[in-house]
C-alpha cells in the first residue's frame, strides 16, 4: 500500500528535510507540493504536482497525509484546515505557537480520528540520546 503525500512549503524545511524524507521512505509517495513562488520544486520532484495554494492541495483526493513545512505561524491553521478536509497530518516543529492551539489541534483529530504528529528529526542525534539517558539514569 503507498501513502500518497501532500507537502506544503519547499522552504528550508520542505526542500532539506521532508521532500527527501517523503521520497525515500517506502510507502510514500510525494504526489503533490504546495510552493506558492518559483518552481524549482518540479525540477527536484518532476513526478509530483506543483500547486500554488492549500486548497489545490486538498483538492487532491487521493493525498491522505499532509506535511505541514511553513512558518512557524501558519502551522496552527493549516493544520486544523488539513484536518477538517480529512487527512492525516505531520506538522513540522514547533507544533504550534501556543499551547492552546495545540490543544485545540489535538482534540480535533481525536474527534475526526485522523492522525496528527510533530515532526522529530533530531531523536536520534547523539546529544539527545545522550541527555535522555541521563534523564532515566536520574543524573539530570
Amino acid at each position: 500500500m503507498t501513502i500518497d503525500v501532500g507537502l506544503v512549503g519547499f522552504g528550508f524545511a520542505g526542500r532539506v528535510f521532508h521532500a527527501p524524507i517523503v521520497s525515500a521512505v517506502p510507502g510514500l509517495r510525494l504526489r503533490a507540493i504546495v510552493q506558492r513562488s518559483g518552481d524549482d520544486a518540479k525540477a527536484v520532484y518532476p513526478e509530483a504536482a506543483i500547486v500554488k495554494s492549500i486548497e489545490e492541495l486538498l483538492a487532491i483526493e487521493d493525498i491522505r497525509l499532509i506535511v505541514i513545512a511553513t512558518p512557524n505561524q501558519s502551522h496552527y491553521g493549516l493544520a486544523k484546515q488539513c484536518l477538517l478536509a480529512g487527512k492525516d497530518v505531520v506538522v513540522d516543529k514547533p507544533f504550534t505557537t501556543t499551547y492552546q492551539e495545540a490543544l485545540d489541534l489535538i482534540e480535533l483529530a481525536k474527534q475526526h480520528r485522523h492522525l496528527l504528529t510533530v515532526y522529530q528529526n533530531l531523536r536520534s542525534n547523539g546529544d539527545f540520546r545522550t541527555i535522555r539517558k541521563l534523564v532515566e539514569a536520574q543524573r539530570l
